[in-house]
Protein backbone atom coordinates (compact mmCIF):
# COMPACT_ATOMS: atom_id res chain seq x y z
CA UNK A 1 0.00 0.00 0.00
CA UNK A 2 0.73 3.28 -0.32
CA UNK A 3 -0.09 6.77 -0.28
CA UNK A 4 -0.02 9.72 -3.18
CA UNK A 5 1.95 13.03 -1.86
CA UNK A 6 3.51 16.36 -3.06
CA UNK A 7 6.65 17.33 -1.27
CA UNK A 8 8.64 20.06 -1.37
CA UNK A 9 11.76 19.98 -3.77
CA UNK A 10 14.23 19.52 -0.97
CA UNK A 11 12.53 16.94 0.88
CA UNK A 12 11.91 14.41 -1.82
CA UNK A 13 15.70 13.35 -2.45
CA UNK A 14 15.62 12.50 1.40
CA UNK A 15 12.84 10.72 1.57
CA UNK A 16 13.51 8.69 -1.18
CA UNK A 17 16.87 8.48 -0.23
CA UNK A 18 15.78 7.24 3.48
CA UNK A 19 13.34 4.64 2.29
CA UNK A 20 10.35 6.25 2.93
CA UNK A 21 8.86 6.97 -0.53
CA UNK A 22 9.91 6.53 -4.26
CA UNK A 23 9.08 9.14 -7.39
CA UNK A 24 5.73 8.93 -8.70
CA UNK A 25 6.08 6.73 -12.08
CA UNK A 26 3.68 9.80 -13.60
CA UNK A 27 6.10 12.59 -12.30
CA UNK A 28 8.87 10.45 -14.18
CA UNK A 29 6.89 10.50 -16.98
CA UNK A 30 7.09 14.42 -17.27
CA UNK A 31 3.01 14.58 -16.61
CA UNK A 32 3.02 15.98 -13.31
CA UNK A 33 5.68 17.90 -10.69
CA UNK A 34 8.67 15.77 -9.64
CA UNK A 35 7.37 16.63 -6.35
CA UNK A 36 4.78 13.84 -6.74
CA UNK A 37 6.14 10.74 -4.66
CA UNK A 38 4.30 7.54 -3.10
CA UNK A 39 4.98 7.38 0.25
CA UNK A 40 4.58 3.55 1.91
CA UNK A 41 2.42 2.98 4.14
CA UNK A 42 3.05 2.47 7.80
CA UNK A 43 3.66 -0.87 9.39
CA UNK A 44 3.79 0.13 12.92
CA UNK A 45 3.53 3.71 15.28
CA UNK A 46 7.07 4.30 15.02
CA UNK A 47 6.80 4.58 11.04
CA UNK A 48 3.75 6.21 11.17
CA UNK A 49 5.37 8.67 12.74
CA UNK A 50 7.57 9.34 10.11
CA UNK A 51 5.10 9.39 7.55
CA UNK A 52 2.63 11.58 9.48
CA UNK A 53 5.61 14.22 9.37
CA UNK A 54 5.64 13.59 5.83
CA UNK A 55 2.51 14.18 5.20
CA UNK A 56 2.24 17.03 7.64
CA UNK A 57 5.39 18.73 5.00
CA UNK A 58 3.19 17.70 2.00
CA UNK A 59 0.32 19.72 3.89
CA UNK A 60 2.29 22.78 4.25
CA UNK A 61 3.50 22.62 1.32
CA UNK A 62 0.33 22.70 -0.67
CA UNK A 63 -1.42 25.95 1.45
CA UNK A 64 -1.00 28.77 -0.29
CA UNK A 65 1.93 31.37 1.49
Amino acid sequence: HSLHAMLPPDKVPQAVAAGWAEPHPIALRGLIPLTAVMLYAPRDEAELDVIERLVHASHAFARPA
